[in-house]
């Protein structure tokens, strides 16, 4: 991919392709934005056309990419060049070792002269120590060398690390362009594109994950029959409904590592780190249940996302006071927030599927 192609984020792209264009590249970058969302494909793109030898430079359009074809791009296109490297968590972190082993790669610079990226994906997982391992490098970045750190979680990263990276700020894209991406990339049935693009909350990589696997739309359905069955559910049943979402989650991990690497390769993510992950986007995905029933609450007509389940979400919407509505969605948000700092995983969901049931 390249950053004319990402999806939605025309104003990150403009903003690195104006970097390479003048030349001012700055020495750490920091992109963020949620999971899914294309901000570790914008950082390969980036980098790909930082090491490129025969890069595409139109300036009057604005355009500067690598070029797909050089002996450079055709390695970094394989995970294989040197002078493009990913470093990745190993295990639940990423550890002081890897950071050391990448200090030692930047110290090469001095005497090779040429660029050298280094993307770090997730860094919000790097250790207290190898966070100030890095911290090191951003002090003192010997020329030629750019660092690219990718996280959703900013705020786990040290306000020093922050305060010496450049922001790339990535957004949801419009359902309109979701879908069109979809349909432009002809990897969906038509009459699903527009579907898929509603329930990707501005998410090209899901939405892509989603029409590639169907496996995640499986998925869907048995969440939205548990959240359908909540207004007469008694309080047993949220233990019961924890377990469920947990057998969703870990559905949803064997479906991730059958794509992984369609996109691009990076290191395998530890069980631990999956399911979180999974528990996670079915939470996104419950969050578009509720919010549709605080659509129909306001205006019965309105259309929602899971237009599909409309019968459903009307007759829950009638069980559902509204102040209830507004307190499964900050209970939704809540447990993303806690999962996303290795908070229990059985344990949250289970205090959650509590807080959503209509009688406490």
């Amino acid at each position: 991919m390249r950053l004319r192609e990402l999806v939605g984020h025309e104003r990150p792209a403009a903003l690195l392709q104006g970097s390479l264009l003048s030349g001012r590249i700055a020495n750490a970058y920091l992109f963020v934005g949620e999971e899914g969302i294309g901000k570790a494909a914008a950082a390969l793109a980036f980098g790909r056309a930082l090491v490129c030898e025969t890069p595409e430079v139109r300036p009057e359009a604005g355009v500067y990419e690598a070029c797909g074809t050089c002996p450079t791009c055709v390695l970094t296109a394989a995970g294989n060049h040197p002078h493009l490297r990913t470093i990745a968590p190993d295990g639940e972190r990423i550890k002081i070792d890897q950071m050391r082993e990448l200090r030692h790669d930047v110290s090469l610079t001095a005497f090779g002269g040429t660029r050298r990226v280094y993307l770090v994906r997730n860094a919000e997982a790097m250790t207290e120590e190898s966070a100030n391992c890095i911290l090191k490098t951003l002090e003192e970045p010997p020329p030629g060398v750019t660092l690219v750190l990718v996280t959703e979680s900013p705020s786990q990263l040290l306000p020093t690390i922050l305060s010496r990276c450049q922001l790339v700020r990535f957004r949801p894209a419009s359902v309109a362009a979701v879908e069109a991406y979809l349909r432009e990339r002809q990897v969906v049935p038509e009459p699903h594109a527009h579907f898929i693009a509603s329930l990707s909350g501005g998410r090209t990589g899901w939405a892509l994950r989603a029409a590639r696997h169907p496996a995640i739309l499986e998925v869907r359905e048995r969440l939205l029959a548990l959240l359908a069955h909540l207004p007469e559910a008694d309080p047993v049943f949220a233990f019961r409904a924890a377990e469920e979402l947990r057998a969703l989650a870990r559905d949803l991990t064997a479906d991730a590592e059958a794509e992984a690497g369609a996109e691009e390769a990076s290191a395998p993510a530890p069980e631990d780190r999956q399911i979180r992950a999974a528990a996670e986007a079915l939470l996104d995905m419950a969050r578009t249940w509720f919010r549709d029933l605080l659509v129909l609450k306001l205006a019965k007509e309105a259309p929602v996302v899971n237009g599909d389940h409309r019968a459903g979400l009307e007759t829950a919407a009638a069980r559902y006071p509204l102040a209830r509505i507004h307190q499964a969605l900050e209970a939704l948000s809540q447990t993303r927030h806690y999962l996303a700092r290795n908070a229990n995983v059985a344990l949250t969901l289970e205090v959650m599927m509590a807080r959503l049931l209509i009688s406490d």
